[in-house]
C-alpha cells in the first residue's frame, strides 16, 4: 500500500469516527431532552437575551457580550418556577441555575467549599454565622441585611444544598436565588437538586425582610451597579452628531450605551467602525507590475458627557509634545498638558485642588466642547464608562460655585459626592 493511500485511508477512518461521535452525541442530546419533557419542563435551544437580561448580579451583569444558550424551564415539586440555563460572557461561560423569590432582594453572595468569587462582584465581605459553620464567604453592601437573611433556618438549607457538592456559589439576584453550575447533565440529579434549592428560597421567604425590598427594574439588558444605564445596542444617527473620523466609508456604530449615574451626567458611549480603501502596486510572480485595491478596518471608542451648560473648551491630557497652559505646580505640569482658549477659565476650573485631584485620578485625556465632555478611554468597556463617569462627576463637583454663576446657572449643579467606602 502506498504512502498516499495510507493517507487516504486514515482520513477516511478519521472521517468516519467523527460522524459516529455526531451521531452518537445527537441521539444523546435527543434523548437528554426527551428525559426533561417527561418530568414537564421545557427545553429551549436558543432563548432570547430576555431569559437573561434583567439579572444584573455576575455572571450577568456584566461587559456587552451576552450569550445565553440551552435553557431549561419548568416548576419544582412545591411549585416554585425555576430556570437553567447555559450562559457566556466575555469573563464566563457555564451554567446556571435559579429559583424565583417571592421578594425583590438586594445582592447577598454566598459561597461555601471550594469555590471563588465570580468576576466583578463589588459587595465586601462579611462575617460568616455560625450556624453555617466553618468555610463559608458571605458578601453584600450591608451587612445588617446579610445578618437578617442568613437565619438559622436559611443556614440549615443552605448547607442541605451545598452537602456532597464540591462547592457553592450562591446570589440573590433581585427576585432570583442564583447558583453556579448546576448538576444539569442529570436530570435525575438535577430535580432533587433544583427542589433543595427551593427549600433555601422557601427559608429566605419566610423570613421578615419586607424593608428591603427592591424596586423593579425596567425589562431591558441591565448593568451591574449601574441600575440608569440602557442599552441601544445600534444608533447610526449618532455619527452625525459626536466627534467620530470623517475619514473612510461605511461607517456604523455597535454597542451603543446610554444613561447615567445617580445625579451625574447623561452620556453615549459606543464603538464606531469604518473602513479605508486604497490602491497600491505589486509585482507578480512573472516580474509584471500590477494594482489591488487593499481594504482596511478601523475603529475608536466614543464616551461623551452632556454638561448642563455651555463652556469655554478645554482639553486635559497627558503630556505630550507642545506647550500647554503653565501652572504652579511643576509636577501637574509635568504628568498633564491643558489647553484652552481662555486661560482666565482654564485657571479658574483647574485650582491647586483640582490638580491634586487629576493627578491623582489619572483620567482619561477629555476635552470640553460646548455643553459635552468627550474622553479618548481607548477602549470602549463597562470599566471605562464608570470610571469615566464617576472622575467627571468629582471633577464638576471640584468646579467653583463662580464658575457656574458666571456660566448662567444659580448655583454649582453637582455637590461634592461622600468618599468611596470598600467594596462600593
Amino acid at each position: 500500500m502506498s504512502g498516499g493511500t495510507v493517507v487516504v485511508v486514515v482520513i477516511c477512518l478519521v472521517a468516519a469516527a467523527g460522524l459516529t461521535w455526531g451521531i452518537v452525541a445527537l441521539v444523546r442530546r435527543q434523548q437528554y431532552i426527551k428525559s426533561l419533557r417527561e418530568r414537564g419542563w421545557t427545553f429551549v435551544n436558543s432563548p432570547q437575551l430576555d431569559a437573561v437580561a434583567r439579572l444584573t448580579n455576575p455572571p450577568f451583569g456584566i461587559g456587552f457580550r451576552r450569550d445565553p444558550d440551552d435553557q431549561i424551564t419548568g416548576h419544582t415539586t412545591s411549585g416554585r418556577p425555576f430556570q437553567v440555563i447555559e450562559y457566556s460572557s466575555g469573563h464566563w461561560k457555564g451554567w446556571v441555575g435559579m429559583v424565583t423569590l417571592s421578594r425583590r432582594l438586594p445582592e447577598l453572595w454566598v459561597m461555601g467549599g471550594d469555590t471563588r468569587p465570580r468576576y466583578g462582584v463589588e459587595a465586601a465581605a462579611m462575617p460568616s454565622p455560625a450556624a453555617l459553620g466553618p468555610g463559608w464567604q458571605i458578601g453584600a453592601l450591608d451587612p445588617a441585611y446579610a445578618a437578617e437573611v442568613l437565619t438559622p433556618q436559611v443556614c440549615n438549607q443552605l448547607n442541605g444544598l451545598a452537602g456532597g457538592m464540591p462547592g457553592l456559589n450562591l446570589s440573590i439576584d433581585s427576585d432570583q436565588l442564583t447558583v453556579l453550575d448546576p448538576p444539569r447533565k442529570d436530570v435525575e440529579q438535577l430535580g432533587p437538586w433544583l427542589d433543595q434549592l427551593a427549600a433555601v428560597a422557601d427559608a429566605i421567604d419566610a423570613t421578615p425582610l419586607d424593608h428591603w425590598i427592591q424596586p423593579e427594574l425596567p425589562p431591558r439588558f441591565s448593568f451591574y451597579h449601574h441600575p440608569d444605564w440602557y442599552w441601544i445596542g445600534v444608533d447610526d444617527s449618532l455619527l452625525e452628531v459626536t466627534p467620530t473620523s470623517r475619514s473612510g466609508h461605511s461607517h456604523r456604530t455597535e454597542d451603543v450605551i446610554r444613561g447615567r449615574d445617580g445625579d451625574g451626567p447623561p452620556f453615549v458611549a459606543f464603538t464606531h467602525h469604518w473602513q479605508t480603501t486604497r490602491t497600491e502596486s505589486y509585482t507578480d510572480s512573472e516580474g509584471r507590475t500590477q494594482t489591488r485595491t487593499v481594504t482596511e478596518n478601523h475603529s475608536e471608542a466614543i464616551l461623551g458627557f452632556q454638561l448642563p451648560v455651555p463652556m469655554p473648551e478645554l482639553t486635559v491630557a497627558g503630556r505630550s509634545f507642545g506647550r500647554g497652559i503653565s501652572f504652579e505646580s511643576e509636577r501637574f505640569n509635568d504628568q498633564f498638558k491643558v489647553t484652552s482658549p481662555s486661560t482666565k477659565f482654564a485657571y479658574d476650573v483647574i485650582h491647586p485642588r483640582q490638580m491634586e485631584f487629576l493627578m491623582a485620578s489619572s483620567p482619561a485625556p477629555f476635552r470640553i466642547v460646548e455643553d459635552w465632555v468627550w474622553f479618548s478611554p481607548g477602549d470602549h468597556s463597562q470599566h471605562s464608562i464608570a470610571h469615566s463617569s464617576r472622575f467627571l462627576r468629582e471633577f464638576l463637583a471640584g468646579i467653583p460655585r463662580f464658575v457656574w454663576r458666571d456660566l448662567g446657572l444659580s448655583d454649582a449643579p453637582y455637590p461634592r459626592l461622600d468618599p468611596v467606602s470598600p467594596g462600593s
